[in-house]
């Protein structure tokens, strides 16, 4: 086992000198395999070894003896350990999912935690053989492509699976033949979850009726798939980039009309694609999320939205498809402005900047400046703040004679939803004298008759040498 394990490493590249390995150790047979044979590679390939163990406190006593179990494995070998308890079940609760969903997102989130603590590197994960066989069937059973007929590959991104061709009986075996302890997850032998009833279910029954090596020719298939997909994925890649209008770490926003002149498989690719990018993998996402999103985009519906798993979104607004996280509505604010001074806004992470000068003529105020706002000084009444919106805002946009709310400006600007408790709103003790990305009130225009000028500015982020207002 250490040679095999060994040169899927060293064939496969999954680990090179230097590296911090980062080892899912859950106290079970196949993590206890992983951790003894890449104790004794480490010195031989030169890299760093660590384990990271997650309690979800879902099996009481059973659970904390399995930690105490990790603890004293890792203390005996000099393996330095990092352990988290999260109920995780309280937390599918906050996050509307299952057990065993919330779970996988604490785990992997831990795990981002230690990678940063140890200044960057991969987690080495224990799936095997019978795994890969188990995955391909759930995923069969739920509805999947190419895509998920590949299952996991040995390597991905900052994810390693040394063991991935490795089946459950050699693990058992090399484990009783080195005297090795392991824990034993009671759970895993009970069928109250779907991969459980795949595992003790449904491929015996498989391997008794059609095929006794069943698991083998479902990883050899997945084998298959993994080369097929690599060739697409380099296909979607270039049509995601055509499509592609913004992107960040909270969303992605792609032309809606250009999409719709896809294939209704390239449209189902590059939504996957999307997804991918914001949440790090398309793992939970099925054929049914992807041709939901599919009867959006023919909907053309803006406002319209569909929810995925774990908190992310998409939603048509205006000319765009929107792929994001689900955000908690932004926080009320309100500051007092400091003139002749920078004003940094928390909420928003973005600086203002005023100044206060005289004028002799109209033609002094340069109007051409799209980046600076100017207003008429003597017009503003009392303080003047910055904050968001409330209900029920209105203002008369310069060059108008009439109010008109906030909310029907927004809508003119084809603003999405999301982002109107953003924009930044000018307003002095009596009317709003300007709204963000859009005009001034014509209250408070520079006229013949000015005197004395405000400009107004702002920056997306604090710049040294101004003085920030933190009040």
């Amino acid at each position: 086992m250490y040679e095999l394990i060994k040169n899927n490493i060293e064939g496969k590249n999954l680990i090179v000198a230097g590296d911090n390995i980062l080892l899912a150790l859950s106290g079970g047979p196949d993590s206890v395999f992983l951790f003894h044979n890449l104790r004794k590679l480490r010195e031989t390939l030169s890299f760093n070894l660590y384990a990271s163990h997650i309690n979800h406190m879902y099996r009481g006593k059973d659970a904390m003896h399995d930690e105490e179990f990790v603890r004293q494995l890792c203390h005996k070998y000099g393996i330095r350990l990092f352990v988290k308890q999260k109920n995780a079940s309280e937390y599918a609760k906050e996050l509307k999912c299952t057990e065993e969903e919330a779970g996988r997102v604490l785990r992997y989130g831990f795990f981002e935690e230690n990678l940063n603590a140890l200044g960057g590197g991969k987690v080495a994960l224990a799936h095997n053989l019978n795994d890969q066989a188990e995955t391909v069937l759930q995923r069969i059973i739920r509805g999947t492509g190419i895509d998920g007929l590949s299952a996991m590959s040995f390597q991905k991104d900052n994810l390693i699976r040394p063991m991935l061709n490795v089946s459950r009986d050699e693990i058992m075996n090399y484990l009783h033949e080195n005297n090795y302890e392991y824990c034993v997850d009671i759970t895993n032998t009970q069928d109250i979850y779907g991969r459980n009833k795949i595992r003790l279910n449904l491929i015996p029954y498989l391997e008794q009726n059609f095929n006794s090596n069943i698991q083998s020719t479902l990883y050899r298939m997945s084998e298959t798939m993994e080369r097929d997909k690599k060739i697409i994925e380099k296909y979607v890649e270039r049509k995601f980039d055509e499509v592609l209008r913004e992107r960040n770490d909270r969303r992605i926003v792609l032309a809606l009309n250009s999409l719709k002149t896809f294939d209704i498989g390239e449209i189902g690719r590059i939504i996957r694609r999307g997804i991918g990018e914001l949440k790090g993998n398309t793992v939970n996402i099925e054929m049914k999320h992807i041709d939901k999103a599919i009867s959006l985009i023919n909907s053309g519906k803006t406002g319209k939205r569909i929810n995925l798993t774990e908190g992310f979104t998409i939603e048509i607004s205006y000319e765009n498809l929107i792929i994001k996280k689900t955000v908690e509505k932004a926080i009320d604010f309100e500051y007092n402005v400091v003139l002749n001074k920078s004003n940094y806004i928390r909420e928003i992470d973005k600086t203002l900047f005023t100044t206060v000068s005289d004028i002799k003529d109209i033609s002094e105020v340069n109007i051409e400046d799209k980046d600076v706002i100017s207003v008429d000084y003597d017009l503003i009444k009392g303080n003047l703040v910055a904050r968001n919106r409330r209900t029920g805002d209105s203002m008369i946009p310069c060059g108008m004679k009439g109010n008109k709310k906030l909310k029907d400006i927004f809508i003119d600007l084809k603003i999405p939803k999301e982002e109107r408790d953003s924009r930044l709103i000018i307003a002095d003790e009596e009317n709003i004298i300007w709204l963000e990305g859009y005009r001034i009130n014509d209250k408070y225009k520079v006229s013949a008759a000015t005197k004395k000028i405000l400009n107004i500015s702002m920056r997306r982020q604090y710049e040294q040498g101004y003085q920030e207002n933190s009040n």
